[in-house]
């Protein structure tokens, strides 16, 4: 009677397939609408019975509770065999979804998978007439993955929503008044009032007020920064004191923030390295494992081969790892580090070489001008200070917005250009008020033809000694001065190199367009192994292949200026360029406040992501690999077959959603100390 069971079963859902197929060839799986085979062979393909919407964990909660009337039918079908019919009815509906994955393995990958040996598993216990068992282990499915559905809903979530606070009207401010208006009409230019306790609604630029704004969702750091005229602001962060007239760059899906959530929306796409590891030795143990098992029958009679079977763990690690992985990629945003891809998270541990560009990454955003030194008698400190800002005065680097600073501080009106050309890693040549001006290295000199003067050489050479770079200037073809740029080495860079070091780093290097001398100064003062000077943007992509052509795995860190090659180039490639440019940033990973200190901490999570991923790894092998030796040493049955092998996935589940506990524990002591120190501020 059960070995009939077993084919109405099969009968029905073929019965049930030969009726769908005129209509929709697209229905053997259980997501309504399978996701097209992604152009990225390292894309996340769709994974059966694990999606995160509301629809499928709905379908999983109604199969989970029918699974649970089954096996009620099936208990009660052993004391009278009236409730056989219902009871073969039930199963066969709660086993139909799983079936259509089964068939999707065999027919459109053309490969046994986890699933097709547990859908052989089930059907046997119920040709076996283990019909409350077989209930059992369909239910266990669908709880399962009600269970993962949940999970990975709340891991995106918890990343996702992070960026998701935004007002739904702000107040416009037009001829004087405050009107208050719906967000999505706010549009460049405008100008919107943010009041105490507000989130600002926007990006822009602070024309009047001062204020405290908590900005951790962007920067990870929960101290309020102090926010005044001409400062830049970002949505999403929130006013804690102060009321601000902010005149608006970006807003809606143009905001930093949208680009950030667009960005980590793609970022868990990708499969996961282990992920991937995972499924080529679970896909490798299959056929394996199917034929240990029928070769077991003779031995272990059919109860034992359904043990085995159930012994696979294939499934489980195809959601545990990218689970992890997720988590570790929330934790990351938290404190302010955005991480475009979780497969460097995995890879960041295996980098033993640390390529720092030298300007804006190891010395201060912006250094400072020292001296001025002129040498045509004609022109004075401030000619050739206002000569040198208005050429600059377009230009992004850091030392353009140092003699910007400058001269805005000596309180100097710059000339009008009529002309420029910037010749990247070289100069700038302008024309202003008739005369050609010429800023930049000495190399540009050297290349424009410009003959330095013989009393230059030994202030070049003190400055060179004592770490300082020289930016000089030539007005219509004659050299005429040098600016002494003083460079700052960040607070945060000696500690972070030693923790380097104390976690394996091996080899730590220092690239920079700057001469030999102040770039060797640096590297001893830092105590690094190898630096590369007078090198052009350009050609640091080189320098990277130089050094993994050494056999060496490089990470590069930049301030995302001109480093788009060697970014590209490097094993793992990090940015300091902070929110400002996020969108365009090449760099896999961007340190949000845009300073070194997050780097000791991306460090920790990578680490702590590969030891979660390899506890994730045990937590799936050991239940798997005792359910078969148990198969043939303890002749064990087939309920705590099931429960070992779903134990593992549980066990999976829950170290893999550890982390999300740290980021509520931490955020709550780090709001509490921020509060604390507001107040006594």
């Amino acid at each position: 009677m059960f070995l009939f069971g077993m084919e109405f079963v099969i009968a029905s859902y073929a019965g049930i397939r030969l009726f769908e197929q005129p209509r929709s060839k697209n229905t053997l799986i259980l997501a309504p609408h399978p996701a097209p085979e992604s152009p990225h062979p390292s894309a996340s393909a769709e994974t059966p019975l694990a999606l995160a919407d509301d629809s499928e964990r709905n379908k999983h909660w109604h199969y989970m509770k029918m699974s649970g009337v089954t096996m009620g039918l099936a208990g009660l079908a052993h004391l009278s065999p009236i409730f056989f019919v219902p009871m073969l009815l039930g199963f066969t509906y709660t086993a139909i979804p799983y079936l259509r994955v089964v068939e999707n393995s065999l027919l459109n990958k053309k490969k046994i998978d986890g699933y097709v040996l547990y859908g052989i598993a089930d059907l046997m216990t119920f040709g076996l007439g283990r019909t409350m068992t077989a209930a059992f282990a369909v239910g266990l499915v669908h709880s399962a993955h009600f269970v993962i559905s949940n999970a990975e809903k709340n891991s995106k979530d918890s990343l996702i929503n992070i960026f998701a606070k935004q007002p739904s009207r702000v107040w416009l401010l037009q001829d004087g008044v405050e009107i208050e208006t719906p967000l999505e009409q706010i549009k460049p230019g405008d100008l919107v009032i943010v009041n105490t306790g507000d989130l600002v609604p926007v990006d822009g630029v602070i024309e009047q007020g001062f204020a405290a704004i908590d900005q951790h969702l962007l920067t990870g750091e929960f101290q309020p920064a102090e926010k005044t005229i001409g400062d830049t602001v970002f949505a999403s962060t929130q006013l804690m004191s102060g009321r601000l007239q902010i005149r608006v760059t970006t807003s809606g899906n143009d905001t930093a923030v949208a680009k950030i959530t667009e960005i980590l929306n793609h970022s868990i796409d990708f499969k996961t390295h282990s992920q991937l590891k995972g499924e080529q030795w679970s896909d490798s143990w299959n056929l394996p494992v199917l034929g240990l098992a029928f070769a077991s029958m003779p031995f272990l009679g059919p109860v034992g081969t359904v043990v085995i079977l159930n012994g696979h763990i294939a499934q489980n690690i195809r959601v545990v790892a990218p689970l992890s992985t997720l988590n570790y990629l929330t934790i990351a945003s938290h404190k302010g580090i955005l991480v475009k891809d979780g497969r460097v998270l995995e890879d960041l541990p295996t980098i033993d070489t640390f390529l720092f560009d030298k300007t804006g990454t190891l010395t201060s955003e912006e250094p400072e001008v020292g001296r001025i030194l002129v040498y045509l008698p004609e022109y004075s400190e401030n000619d050739l200070l206002a000569y040198a800002a208005a050429a600059e005065q377009k230009l992004k680097h850091p030392i353009a917005r140092a003699i910007l600073n400058r001269a805005a501080a000596a309180n100097l009106t710059l000339p009008d250009i009529d002309d420029a050309d910037y010749q990247i890693g070289y100069g700038i040549a302008v024309q202003i008020q008739g005369k050609l001006i010429q800023v930049g290295s000495q190399r540009f000199m050297e290349k424009e033809q410009i003959e330095l003067p013989e009393n230059f050489h030994r202030e070049m050479e003190y400055a060179h000694s004592v770490g300082h770079s020289l930016i000089m200037l030539a007005i219509d073809g004659h050299f005429a001065g040098v600016l002494e740029m003083h460079a700052a080495v960040r607070p945060e860079v000696r500690n972070l190199l030693a923790n380097l070091r104390k976690n394996g780093a091996q080899h730590l290097a220092i690239v920079s367009g700057d001469h030999q001398r102040p770039t060797q100064k640096l590297a001893e003062v830092l105590g690094m192994d190898e630096c590369f000077y007078d090198v052009l943007p350009q050609n640091k992509a080189a320098i990277v292949e130089q050094l993994q052509a050494q056999g060496r795995k490089v990470c590069f860190i930049g301030d995302g200026v001109n480093d788009t090659i060697a970014m590209k180039k490097a094993n793992i490639s990090i940015s300091l360029s902070g929110a400002t440019s996020v969108a365009t940033d090449t760099a896999q990973i961007v340190l949000m406040d845009g300073s070194l200190a997050r780097l000791p901490e991306l460090m920790k999570i990578a680490q702590e992501l590969n030891h979660n991923l390899n506890n994730g790894w045990l937590f799936n092998i050991v239940p798997g690999t005792l359910t078969i030796v148990s198969a043939f040493a303890f002749r064990i049955d087939i309920i705590v077959a099931l429960l070992l092998s779903q134990g593992g996935l549980g066990l999976g589940i829950l170290n893999a959603m550890l982390p999300l506990r740290q980021i509520s524990a931490d955020e709550k002591e780090q709001l509490a100390a921020a509060h604390t120190q507001l107040k006594q501020d």
